[in-house]
């Protein structure tokens, strides 16, 4: 029979692995839609720095709308997958579902069913600010990951980061509330962040 120490080793191992291979997949799906955006559709400099602005907010409103009402939904596949996680937090397996993802196609999925709308307005519109929105949202899924793993997992938060980490375990404590787990934009706007004493 194995150690919890050896059970820990194991599935961290595996964890840092599935964090590697999502970086990877993010970066690259990322990239290639940065790519598709500059090579086949005008753009700018001034509109893909709009772009960056706008991409960081819609992708902290997605993980916010992505966490409360499909992840604590109460019912599917994603809900039950995301319980598991809530359940095994300190515990020698918590590693393995620490990730958004165990499978890198489960990120890259992510990324292309994000950019179909914004390949679309772009199509359509001839916007100029759709490369700094693929850019946004790839570096803030990476931020979102590492910090996540970070604040589960132990590891370097820079000090200005901090009250994440502070925030998501808020999540944790009591389950309803605290959604955004990178940045709580969106929990401060609607509400959902408890108030700082």
């Amino acid at each position: 029979m194995r150690s919890e120490s050896e059970i820990r080793a194991e599935t961290t191992a595996q964890g840092l692995r599935i964090k590697r291979n999502n970086f990877l997949a993010a970066s690259l799906t990322g990239a290639l839609l940065v790519w598709t955006s500059l090579h086949f559709f005008p753009h700018s400099i001034p509109a893909i720095l709009a772009g960056l602005v706008l991409g960081f907010f819609y992708a902290n409103a997605f993980e916010y709308c992505l966490h409360r009402f499909i992840l604590h939904s109460g019912r599917g596949f994603f809900f039950h997958q995301h319980m598991v996680h809530h359940t095994t937090l300190n515990s020698p397996e918590a590693a393995r579902y620490v990730n958004f993802s165990s499978n890198p196609l489960g990120v890259v999925a992510l990324f292309l069913a994000n950019s179909i709308p914004f390949l679309a307005l772009q199509w359509m519109f001839k916007s100029r600010w759709t490369a700094g929105t693929f850019v946004a949202f790839a570096l803030y899924y990476i931020a979102f990951e590492e910090i996540h793993w970070r604040t589960h997992m132990g590891g370097r938060i820079p000090k200005r980061l901090r009250f994440a980490a502070r925030h998501h375990l808020l999540h944790h404590a009591h389950e309803a509330g605290e959604y955004n787990v990178f940045l709580p934009i969106c929990d401060r706007i609607v509400g959902t962040a408890q108030p700082r004493l």
